[in-house]
Parts: C-alpha cells; structure tokens; sequence
C-alpha cells in the first residue's frame, strides 16, 4: 500500500520503560511470496503484518471485527496502483513487540475492506512507516532481523553510507543517480517485491537523459492494490547500464513501469546489504555487502497469473505480440492438461509445472483458436 494525502494527526504514544535511555527490540521476519511477514501482539494477541516501509499502519476488516476495533474517523490514500481509496479508521489499544521491549499504545490504522487483500500472506494488516517515525530501524537480510532502536543516538553508521531524506514527510524517500546527471527519486519500499519498480512519469522524464535503454513493451496488468487489480495497461521494461544507491553502483538494472505514486526501490536490495532508516534525523544507510553488483539477467516473453482457477496471460511483452493476447487462458503444460490452481498458492509459491524447465511449451486457447508458444526468459 502506497500513501498519498492523508487527512488527520498520527498521534500515538510509543511506551517503554522509563529507566532505559535507549530501547531496542529485534523483531525477526520471514519471507512470503516477496513480503517480509513480522508478528506483533495487537490488544494481547499475536497476529501477523507485512512489514511495509512504502505503507502507512493498517489493519483487515476482519481483524478489527474480530476484536471489535471501532471506527473513529476516516482517511484518504493512494495505492500502489496509484488508485484513490477512501478507507475507514481505528484506533489500537496496544501493539506491543513480542519481547516485550517497545509497546505502542492509541495507534491509528486504516481498516481495509473484506475480504483481505493480504489473504495469500496470512497477514493481518500493514506495519508501516507512520509507526516507525519516530525509531531507527535497521533490516538486516542476512539474520531476517529487523532491529527497532529509541532515537536518543544517531546511529553508527558511516555518513558517507548515508542518503537523506528527499522532500517533506516520514516516508523513506530518497535520490539515487541513473547513470550520470540523472536524478531518480524512490520511495524505499519493502512492500515491493522487485529491485525497481519505475514510476510511469519518471520512465517520461529519464528517456530523454539517455539513462536506460528500451528492453520491451508490454500490455497487461495485474499488481494487487487496496483498490484492487490494476486494468491492462501499456508498460516497458527497461535497464538502466547504471544506477548508482549512494557509493554503490549496480549494473544493468532491469525495471518496469507501472503507476505508483513514486518509484520504488523495493525488498530486493536487501540482498545486496544492510539498510538503516533513521526516521527522525530523515536519515537512510545502506551498507553495501560490495562495491559493486551486476544485476544483468533474463526476463520471460509472457506473464500468467491465476484468475478463477485457470492460468491465463497476463503481461504481453514485444516478442509474443500479436500471438497470444491478454486473458487467453493456458490449456496445456509440455503437452499435459493442466487443471484449476489457487490464486494465493500461485503467488506464494509459483506454478509448479512452469519451474521444471528453462523453456516451457504452453498450449494457450487464443480468438484465433489453439496456438503453441515457448514460454521462456530472453
């Protein structure tokens, strides 16, 4: 979830014991289809949340249902779709880190619609950065550790490792250099499953500058918002020869368009080292495991998701124009009928069938009647 105007005060109190003076909680978390997934204790129960630094505090209809949440007043945000959604919100009692160390009391959240739109990761809502404004949170990929800290001390971490924030706010916005003499402003954004996702006013503006070059073009869509599925739109993909995160450079960078309020710099950096968000300071580190990565590789000439049950074309990219459109459903996998598969299972998990070989063959039901393609990377 993506925010964009927010009417309201985000006033909550954050409790720790007053003898310390400074408070650190290591939170762990785990991977689930691209979403890091923490638990925390909401008004004495343990549930599960995305750890989102792109998303502001929110939890499911459901859960607030369940533990009869009520509703206080409204907000107003932009999904990831770049979707304007009206969104009820509560209030939380408690949301207290499982050791016990940092308990944030009267904690606004938006509640979100029913059915959840975070089922397939058995979460429960959002943890974003609204509630982090205040802390250092440091994510460490290597332990699957998130470390909150009290902000009496700025943090250790080098300055010349460090970007601060750009513009006004306390979301993770930041300036990285595409190429040379190109600015691009990312949001740093774990809720986003990729490296780079490019925002569409961006790819307009960087085109010009000469910093990518054209890859594909593609017609689909498909990303899960608050306000549901994106319709089938025009994208790109590119790659940026360069694409420099403070001292770090990174090769070859593949991204793709889409319409997001910002472009994001997604979970996937985390790969590649340490990040550190001072929140306060608007502060954000990167400790980089090298100097330098090359991230050159292969994408495939067509995207399938599950829809109903059934496996069907949800990306064209320039290579498959004109030979399968988007909603034609796959019929056959290497010559097998296939049979009905779970949405939420496909997006945690993958399709099976489609995993065995580096080339595929699928037997897709188009307007023209049945035509074989080879699914493949290029």
């Amino acid at each position: 979830m993506k925010v964009g105007f927010v009417f309201g005060l985000l006033l909550f109190l954050l409790v720790v014991p007053l003898s310390a003076q400074q408070v650190k909680s290591v939170i762990p978390y785990r991977m689930v289809g691209g979403k890091m997934i923490v638990d925390m204790s909401v008004n004495g129960q343990v549930r599960s949340f995305i750890f989102d630094t792109g998303g502001q505090m929110a939890l499911t209809g459901e859960l607030c249902n369940e533990l009869n949440i009520p509703v206080v007043d409204s907000v107003k945000i932009t999904d990831v779709n770049g979707k304007e959604v009206g969104l009820p919100r509560v209030v939380v009692s408690s949301l207290l880190t499982l050791d016990g160390q940092i308990n944030f009391s009267g904690v606004p959240a938006m509640k979100l619609a029913t059915p959840s739109p975070f089922e397939c990761f058995h979460a429960d809502g959002l943890i974003g950065s609204d509630l982090l404004k205040d802390l250092i949170v440091e994510i460490d990929s290597k332990t699957k550790t998130i470390t909150v800290t009290s902000a009496e001390k700025a943090s250790n971490v080098s300055l010349r490792k460090m970007l601060p924030f750009s513009g006004k706010g306390f979301m993770p916005i930041i300036t990285l250099q595409a190429g040379a003499g190109n600015s691009l402003i990312a949001l740093f954004d774990t809720g986003c499953p990729g490296f780079l996702s490019l925002k569409d006013t961006d790819y307009e503006n960087l085109r010009s500058g000469g910093a990518f070059q054209m890859m594909s073009e593609g017609v689909g869509g498909g990303s899960i918002g608050v306000g549901g599925m994106t319709e089938s739109e025009l994208s790109y993909r590119v790659e940026f020869p360069l694409l420099s995160v403070g001292p770090t450079k990174f090769k070859q960078v593949t991204a793709e368009t889409s319409t997001p309020p910002y472009t994001l710099l997604g979970v996937k950096l985390l790969g590649y080292g340490k990040v550190t968000i001072d929140y306060p300071r608007r502060r954000w580190y990167f400790e980089a495991y090298e100097q330098e990565f090359d991230l050159a590789g292969k994408y495939y000439n067509v995207n399938l998701q599950v829809k109903d049950g059934d496996l069907v074309v949800a990306t064209v990219w320039s290579a498959m124009k004109g030979v399968v459109e988007v909603g034609d459903k796959v019929l056959k996998i290497n010559g097998k009928p296939v049979g009905k598969y779970d949405f939420c299972e496909s997006i945690v998990s993958g399709i099976p069938e489609l995993k065995a070989k580096k080339k595929t063959k699928l037997t897709i039901q188009t307007k023209q009647g049945e035509k074989v393609i080879v699914y493949q990377k290029e």
